[in-house]
């Protein structure tokens, strides 16, 4: 199994495109924190990714407390945390907010095609959000940074990441039935292609959740996690098929993700619990064997601990929230 799509398939990715648009020189736009935008996309969004796909042209991106970016065709710039930014080309005498071009307020039937700018060289430019639950535990939230900026090269990922641009912009371009499901698995698709070439580009001593993933020893562990979550788990057991030693496993483990691996194991499965509460008919004690848990009492007590509440009150509060 693997572990980033399975991660990504328990919080629920999924995707589509905002808007496409062409700038011209001399131009600069303001975008909001995602949270705003998250308001009238996805009222019921638990966390949004917000993500610029450069078509044509180039441009500079602007972050508080991040020097300024330039972007040319075929990068693709994420926002993780959905920080407010700024994009333009040259230097315009003013920041528009990008929220006054919209047709109205979103959502919309189809992505409309926004135009603005002074006139000259154009910058082509496909916007995009991912929605994910935070849920009970997102360890790949917490080790990708503010803004990610992943550029087409001669790897896998970098090929990979202008295939997925270059059917975002033939789908776009030949709108038909079914266009907003196949955006939406072209965008999730884009994605995970910035996210593989982050991984493959992070410094050999990076700690974090993506950094373990490519760790052989430990990634092979959270590979068995994952794969047989209800097994019970021992430290040795994982240790040796890793191929490690007791001592270096448990040491490396929590040097890449700041937890013990029972602590991780725990928390995967409170995730997954959370999941068949949320979304499933099972009982508590079906829901607590299939994620480990002999005794449902045993289940109730960690999940108490882990969110605040009892599962029962967690499955009523999330059915209420979701109408």
């Amino acid at each position: 199994m693997d572990v980033l799509s399975d991660f990504l398939r328990a919080v629920r990715l999924s995707g589509a495109v905002f808007f496409r648009a062409k700038f011209s020189t001399p131009w600069a736009l303001s975008s909001p924190d995602a949270s705003q935008l998250a308001r009238a996309l996805l009222p019921e969004a638990r966390h949004m990714v917000m993500f610029h796909a450069i078509e044509h042209g180039a441009c500079w991106l602007e972050l508080a407390d991040v020097p300024r970016e330039q972007l040319r065709a075929g990068d693709v710039v994420a926002f993780p945390f959905g920080d407010p930014h700024a994009m333009g080309s040259g230097e315009p005498a003013r920041v528009d907010s990008i929220v006054q071009l919209f047709p109205g307020p979103p959502p919309w039937r189809e992505p409309p095609r926004l135009v603005y700018g002074g006139g000259g060289d154009a910058t082509e430019i496909v916007c995009g959000f991912l929605h994910l639950d935070r849920g009970l535990f997102n360890p790949l939230l917490s080790s990708l940074p503010r803004v990610l900026i992943a550029r087409p090269d001669d790897s896998v990922p970098g090929r990979l990441l202008s295939s997925s641009l270059d059917f975002i912009r033939r789908e776009l371009d030949s709108v038909g039935p079914g266009s907003a499901s196949v955006l939406a698995r072209l965008t999730e698709l884009l994605f995970v292609q910035v996210l593989r070439q982050h991984v493959a580009q992070l410094p050999e001593r990076e700690l974090g959740w993506l950094a373990a993933l490519r760790d052989r020893g430990i990634g092979q562990s959270l590979q068995l996690m994952h794969e047989q979550p209800a097994h019970d788990w021992t430290v040795d057991e994982l240790a040796r098929r890793s191929a490690m030693s007791r001592s270096g496993f448990a040491a490396r483990f929590s040097e890449l993700l700041g937890e013990s691996p029972v602590q991780y194991l725990t928390r995967w499965r409170l995730q997954l619990a959370s999941q068949r509460l949320r979304d499933g008919d099972q009982t508590l004690a079906e829901i607590a064997a299939a994620v480990g848990y002999t005794a449902e009492a045993a289940f109730s007590r960690a999940f108490k601990r882990e969110v605040g509440k009892s599962p029962a009150q967690y499955r009523r509060d999330a059915r209420r929230a979701a109408g």
